[in-house]
C-alpha cells in the first residue's frame, strides 16, 4: 500500500473534524492545519502526525484505521503518544509525548498554537490565564526532555535545486545521508533526508523560477525575540538576495 500524502491526511482531518469547533467557536480544522504548518521544518512525517494529532482523541478513527489508510507506524506512535487516555492527568500525557521523538515535537507545535495571545483573547480572562501557565508548564517538560537540543536559533532547513536531480542525490548519499523521494501534493517529485539535530535536508528539480544553484533556508527561532518580533508559526521571509527564508517561530 503506497504511503499516505500530506495531501490525504489532511483531507482525512478536515472530514474527521468536520462541524468541531475550539474553545473559541472557531472551526477545530484551523488548530490541526496550524499545527500542521509550524512542522514543516521537521519533514513530512511530522506534518502527518501534526495534522492527525487529534483525530483518535477526538474523532471515530482508531490507530487500525490510520494504518489501513497508509500512515506510516513512526507516524501512528507520534499520534498514539499525543492522544490523552480516559482517566490520564494532563501532565501525565505531556510526559508521554515527550517520551516519543516525533510526538514531543508534535506536543510543542501543539501547546505553541494552543498558546498563541490572538487564539487566548478570544476567551475569557481567567480562563486564558490559565491555560497560558498550563501550556508554559508543558512546554517546559517537553523541552526538558532532550536537554541536548541545538538552542535557537537553529538550522532547520536546507534545499537545493538542480538540473541534475539523480547525480546529486548520488552525490550527498555516498556522503552517508539517507534520501527518501517524497512529494507534496501535485509539487515535482524531490529527494530528502534528516540531518543530525533534525535539520531536513532536500534536493528539488530546478524549473523556470528555481534555477539550478538556488538555495532555500529553514530557521527556527525564537520569534519574540525577533525585530520585529514574529508571532508562533511559519513565516516565509526574503533577504536582501532574494533568497527565501522559511522562519519557524517558537
Amino acid at each position: 500500500m503506497a504511503e499516505m500524502t500530506l495531501e490525504q491526511a489532511s483531507r482525512l482531518a478536515e472530514e474527521a473534524h468536520a462541524g468541531q469547533v475550539d474553545r473559541a467557536g472557531r472551526p477545530y480544522t484551523e488548530h490541526v492545519f496550524a499545527v500542521r504548518d509550524l512542522l514543516a521544518p521537521h519533514g513530512e512525517h511530522a506534518q502527518l502526525a501534526g495534522v492527525l494529532h487529534d483525530a483518535l482523541e477526538d474523532t471515530p478513527l482508531t490507530a487500525g484505521d490510520l494504518r489501513a489508510r497508509g500512515c506510516p507506524s513512526r507516524v501512528v506512535r507520534a499520534v498514539e503518544s499525543v492522544t490523552r487516555r480516559e482517566g490520564e492527568p494532563y501532565e501525565a500525557l505531556v510526559r508521554r509525548a515527550a517520551a516519543d521523538p516525533l510526538g514531543r515535537l508534535v506536543k510543542l507545535a501543539d501547546t505553541a498554537h494552543n498558546a498563541d495571545p490572538a487564539r487566548l483573547a478570544a476567551l475569557p480572562a481567567e480562563q486564558a490565564e490559565r491555560l497560558r501557565a498550563k501550556y508554559a508548564r508543558a512546554r517546559g517538560v517537553l523541552l526538558a526532555a532532550e536537554p541536548g537540543e541545538p538552542p535557537l536559533p537553529r538550522a532547520a532547513l536546507l534545499v537545493l535545486y538542480t538540473a541534475r536531480l539523480r547525480e546529486c542525490r548520488d552525490f550527498y548519499a555516498a556522503l552517508g545521508l539517507e534520501f527518501v523521494p517524497e512529494r507534496h501534493g501535485r509539487g515535482p517529485e524531490h529527494h530528502a533526508a534528516e540531518l543530525p539535530g533534525g535539520v531536513v535536508f532536500e534536493i528539488y528539480p530546478s524549473a523556470a523560477d528555481r534555477a539550478t544553484g538556488r538555495v532555500r533556508l529553514g530557521l527556527a527561532v525564537e520569534g519574540r525575540r525577533a525585530a520585529p518580533p514574529l508571532e508562533p508559526g511559519r513565516h516565509l521571509l526574503t533577504d536582501p538576495d532574494g533568497r527565501t527564508v522559511e522562519v519557524n517561530a517558537v
